[in-house]
């Protein structure tokens, strides 16, 4: 039934109740109470996303930190950190990834100088820097790396200088919860209940916010989920696209920094990442190490930052 829900949700996030609980068989009610339940235990979030370019964020990495003393306390100081959209514990070459959005590159190192490297704790930094999105897998709303930049699909080149008060207030709600009724929205914003609705229709008609129903596959899927690092021996476009072909492989990403690609890998268990990483990868010509960070705790999902 769970699944069911999830499946309409990611097809059209604010869909009714009674629209919701006539496609599993279940009142408006009862599907409200589910819900309340899914987000409640961190199986999935309902949020509104807006794509970056909108907002003149231009800059995108993935973090690899080392700690010295317990990471609990770091992943939950990255998870306060605006400019990160993904916050995960992992076991393996890191203890924490953090992907982090910016304006452009100065505005990076900033936040990697002011926010990041002086955290107590924080032994290392890496930064992997995406260059191109060789590979995203549109139908898999659990994807992890990437989110929040690269879901949206083009929108026109504009500036968030052209969003008034109202529209920003009105999306910051829509962060926190993209099924807020239009009455919850009106009173959280402080915009009038027909201007709110009319609003947020054309925010959504128009693609500047796009909501999206995101799964934490940790607990929703009882996958195994990992980032691989990858380097490579010679030219990348023959390993590029022999790695498409991995159906394993969610995200294939070009990086600058300790490595040639950035992977995420959805597996069924920790014997078919083994297979993966052990064999499958090894055996691709062209692939001449790889390091791997399985996800242990994702205390942050993509979509959720805050730039505005």
């Amino acid at each position: 039934m769970d699944e069911k829900l999830i499946r309409l949700l990611t097809a059209n996030g604010r869909a009714a109740y009674a629209e919701l609980g006539a496609g599993v068989d279940l009142s408006g009610d009862a599907v409200r109470e589910r819900l309340k339940r899914l987000i409640a235990e961190d199986v999935i979030q309902v949020v509104g996303s807006v794509p970056a370019p909108l907002l003149g964020l231009e800059s995108f990495a993935l973090l690899g930190i080392t700690v010295s003393g317990p990471a609990l306390p770091i992943a939950r100081a990255l998870n306060a950190l605006p400019a990160a959209d993904l916050v995960v514990q992992t076991a393996g070459v890191f203890d924490i990834v953090a992907e982090v959005v910016a304006r452009d590159d100065r505005d990076l190192l900033r936040i990697l100088d002011e926010s990041v490297r002086t955290l107590p704790g924080v032994a290392q930094c890496l930064t992997m820097q995406y260059l191109s999105v060789e590979k995203y897998e549109p139908a898999g709303s659990h994807h992890v790396l990437l989110g929040g930049a690269r879901q949206h699909p083009p929108v026109p080149r504009r500036s968030a200088d052209e969003l008034d008060e109202a529209d920003r207030a009105l999306i910051r709600v829509l962060q926190r919860d993209g099924r807020a009724s239009y009455r919850q929205l009106a009173e959280e914003s402080g915009v009038p209940y027909a201007q709110a609705r009319r609003r947020v229709l054309r925010l959504l008609d128009n693609g500047l916010v796009q909501i999206v129903t995101i799964t934490n596959q940790l607990r929703y899927g009882h996958r195994v989920q990992a980032g691989v690092g990858v380097r490579v021996q010679g030219p990348l476009p023959e390993v590029v696209e022999r790695l498409r072909q991995v159906p394993e492989i969610d995200v294939v990403a070009a990086t600058i920094g300790p490595y040639d690609l950035l992977l995420e890998v959805s597996c069924a268990d920790r014997a078919d990442l083994y297979r993966l990483t052990g064999s499958v990868l090894r055996g691709i010509p062209g692939v001449l190490t790889t390091e791997t960070f399985n996800y242990i705790d994702i205390h942050k999902l993509p979509y959720t930052w805050s730039a505005l």
